[in-house]
């Protein structure tokens, strides 16, 4: 998994920082979904594993890169879980830090979604950043860096990560075949490359074009029953839904100057905010939102 091209500048600063023995124990890579934070990650713990690297990465060829490889690399622990990181999980990889390397490098301790922990885990993990064990880094990622705890973050060094250029984004997504990408399509994902790739690539059950051709039906029919066909099919992406609808109704207002378009985005705001509560009725939400679109 190789590290993004626009955080190649990144990369090689880390690893600059590192080798001159300035890198901090505890990262903290924050910015948008789908920019290749975790490839920057993965990228940086195969660097600090390997017993010679350089400022552009790993050198593949030492026993520890083999390992890494292979997948077995007995210092490397990713802390992962598919809902909340819960504070057993989080001690069990600090139990693999506490010892010494086997490799007689680095040990490194990715946790890919940060934001998941738990209040108990994150204090179960603030000792480790606060006095960890020889050789021991810890990186840490999320897209959402006001759900973590502030003792947590006044204890990393964050990275905050931007949005690549357009014209980078285009670039790499045309150089891995990806057909039909575009900046109005890039746009529709929040101008996240990787956002774009995964649904292109079919790998998302509801994509940008589901909606466009959901919408366009919608502006051409009258009927309430086709609103309300579509507020139940969209209802588990309401929230998506929500941010396309604002993101169209803006593009119109400012091409057309039109109280319509304007109402139509007061409304979008409203139900991107009452679909961020629990227990909202989305389908109700979306019915409401989608009549807004009807002509």
């Amino acid at each position: 998994m190789q590290v993004m091209p626009w955080f190649a500048t990144t990369f090689s600063t880390l690893l600059s920082r590192y080798m001159a023995k300035k890198l901090h124990h505890g990262l903290l890579l924050t910015g948008p979904k789908g920019i290749g934070k975790y490839q920057l990650a993965l990228g940086l713990s195969n660097a600090l594993l390997c017993r010679q690297p350089s400022i552009n990465g790993p050198c593949e060829q030492c026993q520890s890169c083999h390992l890494r490889q292979a997948g077995n690399h007995p210092d490397f622990h990713v802390l992962e879980s598919e809902k909340q990181l819960g504070v057993e999980k989080i001690r069990e990889g600090i139990g693999k830090l506490s010892g010494t390397a086997q490799m007689g490098g680095n040990k490194v301790l990715l946790i890919p979604r940060a934001d998941t922990m738990t209040e108990a885990a994150a204090n179960a993990l603030l000792k480790t950043l606060e006095e960890p064990t020889n050789n021991t880094f810890l990186l840490l990622i999320t897209d959402s860096i006001n759900k973590i705890m502030p003792t947590i973050l006044s204890r990393c060094e964050r990275q905050i990560l931007s949005l690549p250029s357009v014209s980078d984004s285009l670039n790499y997504l045309n150089a891995k075949g990806v057909e039909d990408a575009s900046e109005a399509l890039l746009a529709a994902y929040g101008y996240a490359p990787l956002r774009l790739e995964e649904a292109l690539s079919g790998e998302e059950d509801f994509s940008y074009r589901n909606f466009s051709d959901g919408m366009q039906a919608l502006l051409a029919g009258d009927a309430n029953l086709q609103v309300q066909t579509l507020a139940n099919k969209w209802q588990d992406n309401a929230p998506q839904i929500a941010l396309w609808c604002q993101q169209m109704a803006h593009d119109e207002y400012i091409k057309r100057q039109q109280a319509v378009d304007f109402k139509r985005y007061e409304a979008c705001v409203d139900a991107v905010r009452t679909l961020q509560h629990a227990g909202v009725n989305k389908s109700m939400v979306l019915f409401g939102l989608l009549k807004q679109f009807q002509r």
